[in-house]
């Protein structure tokens, strides 16, 4: 079963390397009164309302009590509500902020553990973490429950949040934080705020961290789950404690082959064609219309890049805005930044296509949906997402190409020099302009305005030995994140490692689809790898649109349905593609947006977030503007689809429609099965589900 997030909106930095997974977001998700566009960027897309795939274990009401050979440096401390709520043995471990020079002071680490429910000692404890870097990781309990909830009947669940983030010494820096002021001048604010303390919160320092907690609680042997970023952990750990690794889980791991900050661009920028390609060529919608993708993926780059394309278009939940689609827009805002399950990757082709053709409403659209602040953002509560740790981090773990010593502005020109030596096809299809501007060159420009005064931990050491510990490495097919180019370089550094491919999974495999979940489960119990070959086929197919026709005769027309007894002719059939096109359409805004918003020609939707449904209400929508659909379609935790609609508009002779089906469900795509009448004629037809 899958999961609804509808998250609060973070910053641009935290969602590149991130799944944002809150422990909240399911009480959210179900909510009719959810924040407009609150996910739009989320990696992982915000899924079907319903409860999670496997619920938290709910511990024992008995007090727990810590492992018999935890040691006097473990610290007691009161726990959140949420964790006490689960049975969490909650403390702190004091560590020095720099090992160095211990008179600098010290950090004290925040850590939740769970017990296993079996008798006598744990087999190990499985350590977890998200990545980003910069959020929390005890924040996530309950997906980490949730996704090792099996494994917990003789493993511990051991959740550490990093120095500077979480409740670990969480580091605040207002104007970067809250976006009170300019990015460039906020970071080098708050690099200044922290003086001789500014590189010591790399991931090799993260590494003695987790080893400190890991010695104070008496644990001989971990299993380490490092999703996104938390890949880096993994590597610092692995090359410095190997001999305490049980196993190892890497989903769509950020390691040391990427730290040239070239190169982690260019596997990027190379990977965006081929995920666009996949989402489209699976889906029976789009694959028709769009035979070549990468090929219309170079013309649309063209095009921008030639000339702008600007207007007025409403955002998900209907607000009107003003709108520039150049290729720096067109990167960052429509195709590396998935928003929803997919939403805008699974149009862009046919959006381009009707640029084309005259009409560039469906591309604006997409747009308005996508655009996001890099200025002046607002990160939210800095115990979830530490925007200032982030940069701590990654500014520091990754090999920059300026010298450290010198001012920001000899700097920027040793950076633009580099970027001006490179090959002009380094970021094909994309420009090297727009692969190393502030947006995309994530960690690279936006380091300039850090410090580094003195040399930070490395994520490897020098001449680092990377372990035999057994390790399974997932990547997702559409990830653009961390895609498969840079994880299999990764996974080569491991001697005893796998590498498995996820058909239709985002960024980090395991919050996607349910086969992920379980191979990380299965191999954490065993230490073998279990048959792997439910990651070959697609578990859920999703959405993606061949064209946006400007009237119904333009469309495709929906198929007979061979069981049923069809009587309407070509015209009608196409009247009918399209009305369900404007109930699809109303629910991927839904999923974006706040509920609330208009259709892509005229008209309104209106949705209504139930505990196990949503219900979307639409007013006259047109997704073609001679149609017009009005009635209600209902989907619910397990993908049924049901709509009650009444057509209407100068392309058809109107009637009511019946539509029925699943959408964005589990399994081989089928057809919506639609019934009803239009023009007094019996209407037996199907449209795709994707």
């Amino acid at each position: 079963m899958r999961r609804t997030y509808k998250v609060r909106r973070v910053s641009l930095r935290v969602l590149i390397l991130c799944v944002s997974l809150l422990s909240t977001a399911w009480a959210q998700a179900l909510s009719p009164t959810v924040p407009p566009n609150a996910n739009r960027h989320i990696p992982h897309g915000p899924r079907k309302p319903g409860l999670p795939r496997v619920q938290p274990v709910l511990r024992p009401a008995v007090r727990p009590a810590l492992p018999a050979l935890a040691t006097k440096d473990v610290v007691s401390a009161t726990c959140p509500p949420e964790a006490a709520a689960l049975g969490a043995i909650c403390g702190n471990v004091n560590v020095p902020l720099d090992r160095a020079n211990p008179s600098q002071g010290t950090i004290a680490l925040y850590f939740e553990l769970y017990l296993h429910s079996g008798g006598g000692p744990a087999v190990s404890a499985i350590l977890a973490n998200i990545g980003g870097p910069g959020v929390t990781t005890t924040g996530l309990r309950s997906d980490f429950l949730a996704l090792f909830g099996a494994n917990l009947d003789v493993h511990d669940l051991l959740l550490i949040d990093d120095r500077g983030r979480g409740l670990s010494g969480t580091i605040v820096c207002p104007d970067l934080q809250y976006g009170y002021a300019a990015f460039d001048p906020s970071v080098e604010a708050c690099a200044a705020q922290l003086g001789n303390a500014d590189s010591r919160y790399g991931t090799g320092d993260i590494a003695e961290d987790v080893e400190a907690v890991r010695s104070a609680l008496g644990y001989d042997k971990v299993d380490y789950y490092g999703g996104s970023y938390g890949g880096a952990d993994v590597t610092a750990y692995a090359t410095r404690f190997g001999q305490h690794l049980r196993s190892l889980v890497l989903d769509a791991p950020f390691g040391t082959p990427a730290l040239d900050q070239f190169v982690f661009e260019q596997n990027r920028t190379h990977a965006e064609a081929g995920t666009l390609s996949r989402q489209c060529q699976r889906s029976p919608s789009c694959s028709p219309d769009h035979p070549v993708p990468q090929v219309e993926l170079d013309g649309l780059i063209w095009t921008v890049r030639l000339k702008a394309v600007t207007g007025k278009a409403y955002d998900a939940s209907g607000n009107l805005t003003n709108v520039r689609i150049d290729e720096d827009a067109l990167l960052n805002y429509l195709i590396d930044n998935p928003t929803g399950n997919f939403v805008n990757t699974g149009e862009v082709l046919a959006a381009a296509r009707s640029l084309w053709q005259g009409d560039p409403k469906p591309l604006l659209r997409l747009g308005a949906e996508g655009y996001f602040p890099l200025d002046y953002a607002n990160n939210g509560d800095p115990t979830f997402f530490s925007e200032r740790a982030g940069e701590a981090t990654a500014c520091v773990d990754v090999q920059e190409p300026w010298d450290w010593f010198d001012p920001v502005a000899e700097r920027t020109e040793q950076y633009a020099d580099a970027v001006s030596a490179l090959p002009f096809w380094y970021f094909a299809p994309f420009s090297k302009a727009v692969a190393t501007g502030k947006i995309f060159s994530f960690f690279g420009r936006d380091c300039l305005y850090w410090q580094k005064p003195s040399p930070s931990s490395p994520i490897a050491p020098p001449h680092a030995l990377y372990p035999l510990t057994p390790a399974l490495v997932l990547t997702g097919d559409l990830d653009r994140r961390v895609p498969y180019a840079e994880v299999s370089k990764v996974a080569a550094l491991f001697p005893n490692s796998t590498l498995v491919s996820v058909a239709e999974a985002g960024h980090e495999t395991v919050f996607w689809m349910q086969c992920a979940a379980n191979l990380a489960s299965e191999f954490v119990e065993s230490v073998l790898v279990p048959d792997t070959s439910c990651a070959g086929t697609p578990e859920t197919t999703w959405p993606a649109v061949g064209r946006f026709p400007i009237v119904a005769k333009d469309a495709r027309p929906a198929e007979i349905d061979p069981e049923g007894k069809n009587q309407i002719d070509l015209a009608e059939r196409k009247v009918v593609t399209v009305t369900v096109a404007a109930a699809t359409d109303a629910l991927q805004r839904s999923i974006i947006g706040s509920g609330s918003g208009v259709g892509l020609r005229a008209g309104t939707f209106q949705t209504v977030y139930g505990a196990t449904a949503w219900t979307t209400t639409l007013t006259d929508c047109a997704f073609a503007k001679d149609v017009a659909a009005s009635g209600t379609v209902t989907w619910d935790v397990y993908g049924s689809f049901v709509a009650d609609l009444t057509v209407s508009g100068s392309g058809t002779a109107g009637g009511t429609l019946h539509v029925e089906g699943t959408w964005q469900a589990p399994g081989p795509v089928g057809n919506f099965k639609v019934t009803g009448t239009l023009g007094g004629k019996q209407v037996a037809v199907l449209v795709p589900e994707a």
